[in-house]
């Protein structure tokens, strides 16, 4: 391994490049000793619930590092989505208290609701930031004609175009080629 391109081969947060394992170990150790520990099997039963709860803390796990990384951000290990595999793994210690399926479920919805949260409240910090609004398009006001000056209707009118030529480039825009070939 090389290392990050931060000071000492860290990366750009600060951090150890092996500083994700640990977030990603949270969800994947879990997830194994649940699996083997099952006295319902869980898993054999219920393969597809039980991937689609593991993979939403580790879609959840995913989205935190890709945003601290992007923000060059320090990210806490500890996240509300692992309570959800925490529930599981303390029914089995208290030798299954409730039945395991349910407690399953438990975890799916607490889960879902959990990324469903987080996405929503950086997708709106993001807009926030931005100062633009979510799932919203201003309308382009049409300018005003009276029938009488309106031209006639054409039948073979070509459509509008999304795509603007190098002559309408805006003077906004970069110039400068996004990738360097130099080296």
């Amino acid at each position: 391994m090389r290392g990050g391109v931060g000071k000492n081969g860290s990366t750009v947060a600060g951090t150890s490049i092996l500083t994700p394992v640990f977030p990603f170990a949270f969800v994947v150790v879990p997830a194994f000793i649940i699996f083997q520990k099952s006295e319902s099997q869980v898993y054999e039963n219920h393969p597809a619930l039980y991937i689609l709860a593991f993979g939403m803390v580790a879609a959840k796990v995913t989205n935190r590092l890709v945003v601290a990384h992007m923000t060059k951000s320090e990210m806490d290990y500890y996240d509300w989505s692992l309570l959800g595999p925490a529930m599981l793994f303390l029914n089995q210690y208290f030798n299954n208290a409730l039945p395991e399926y349910y407690v399953l479920w438990l975890c799916t919805v607490w889960v879902v609701v959990e990324l469903i949260r987080y996405c929503g409240q950086i997708c709106l910090e993001i807009c926030d930031h931005l100062k633009i609004q979510l799932f919203r398009i201003t309308p382009v006001s049409a300018p005003i004609t009276t029938a009488a000056a309106a031209p006639a209707p054409t039948r073979h009118k070509q459509p509008d175009r999304n795509v603007s030529s190098d002559s309408d480039r805006s003077e906004s825009e970069d110039t400068a080629p996004l990738i360097n070939n130099s080296s």
